[in-house]
């Protein structure tokens, strides 16, 4: 299997970014192995809060649990409140990645004025346009749906995306998506 210099520097980047590789088990998000750790909040605007973070494990990840038993350990929490669900390298997965750039190549914008690829190519004119497309594929893809299932047992849903440096390829005609990417589910409190 022929590494390409793309290939290289995502997963250089999401060892700068992330830490130490992880390894993905499971085939659905269910499925995924995740840690959570209680984050301490102090916005600009608003008051200080508590929630809890969930991201795929690190290396040096004592003991990842499916994400049903993560929510389970969360809701006997005195603060059951979750920031995010960071994805980290699950948006490389190709079922995600077809499931985003379907929706997203459907789409008039992206149709009219496909953006330029490459790493570092995070700002084009119609970045922001794409950027919504993007999210918007997200929050319909099974991969998301799957999340949902999970977190309604909780009364919780995936409520928005939050995404920095997004960038487009295409390699063999097919197109593909990079971002750093968290699944936003409960909102900060109200001041």
């Amino acid at each position: 299997m022929k590494t390409t210099p793309l290939a290289m520097l995502s997963g250089f980047l999401a060892l700068l970014l992330c830490g130490t590789p992880f390894v993905v088990r499971g085939q659905s998000l269910a499925e995924l192995r995740w840690d959570h750790k209680l984050e301490h909040y102090t916005p600009a605007e608003g008051a200080a809060y508590n929630a809890w973070v969930i991201t795929p494990p690190a290396r040096e990840s004592a003991s990842p649990q499916d994400l049903g038993t993560v929510l389970e350990v969360i809701s006997h929490d005195a603060n059951p409140s979750i920031a995010h669900l960071f994805l980290g390298d699950l948006i490389r997965r190709p079922g995600l990645q077809t499931a985003v750039m379907d929706y997203v190549s459907a789409q008039p914008e992206f149709q009219k004025h496909p953006p330029p690829t490459g790493f570092g190519r995070w700002e084009f004119k119609n970045s922001a346009k794409l950027r919504a497309l993007v999210e918007q594929g997200l929050l319909r893809s099974p991969f998301v749906a799957d999340g949902n299932a999970l977190l309604a047992k909780q009364g919780k849903a995936v409520i928005s995306v939050s995404m920095e440096k997004l960038f487009f390829t295409k390699q063999d005609g097919k197109w593909g998506w990079d971002a750093i990417v968290w699944l936003r589910i409960d909102p900060p409190p109200k001041k």
